[in-house]
């Protein structure tokens, strides 16, 4: 099964990171903080530090794993549980967070690479959203980690194998929905409608 991966922003603070403070350890012409096609960035990397903003709720901890933008953040413990599984499909860029150390995995593979978009049922709307969105399972199964142009390479999709590895680690950060169509992460608090 293929599952589209939403941040928790209820329960967990967002990365963020400062426009100057990127251009100014990549250099002034890096987009890095706009550019969502898959580019490589670690032959110019340097490290920089990030933050943490809540998004929906004061409440909210630090995440251990968020995605955002088609990148992932991932602290010490995530990258060290997760990286057998995902080393092929990105790059690991090394952030600094509230005195800690933390990585950035820039996503590189895509559904495209293998021809595994499905684009017999994916479709859009006419104005240009997905309404529906399939892959090819037999061409995408050792994609642990992936992106497609066909949504603008804004969605993080997982196989199975990605999401049993966060749930089984205790990772904190991430809702997975089977839903790949919806941009939208299932509600565990909505309630049914009202009977009139």
């Amino acid at each position: 099964m293929i599952y589209l991966i939403h941040p928790d922003y209820r329960n967990y603070k967002s990365f963020v990171y400062d426009h100057k403070a990127v251009r100014k350890a990549l250099g002034s012409e890096t987009q890095f903080h706009f550019a969502r096609s898959p580019q490589r960035y670690l032959d110019i990397w340097q490290t920089f530090e990030i933050g943490f903003e809540a998004l929906a709720s004061k409440k909210a901890g630090l995440p251990d794993i968020m995605v955002r933008n088609g990148r992932m953040f991932l602290n010490e413990t995530a990258a060290d549980s997760l990286k057998p599984l995902i080393e092929n499909h990105g790059e690991f860029l090394p952030v600094t967070y509230e005195d800690r150390e933390g990585m950035l995995f820039n996503i590189l593979a895509t559904a495209e690479d293998v021809d595994g978009l499905d684009t017999q049922i994916s479709s859009k709307n006419e104005f240009g959203e997905v309404q529906a969105l399939a892959f090819h399972g037999g061409k995408i199964k050792d994609l642990s980690v992936f992106r497609t142009a066909f949504d603008g390479y804004m969605g993080v999709y997982c196989n199975e194998a990605f999401k049993k590895a966060v749930e089984n680690t205790g990772l904190k950060g991430l809702i997975f929905s089977s839903d790949i169509g919806t941009a939208f992460p299932p509600d565990k608090q909505a309630k049914s409608p009202s009977k009139h």
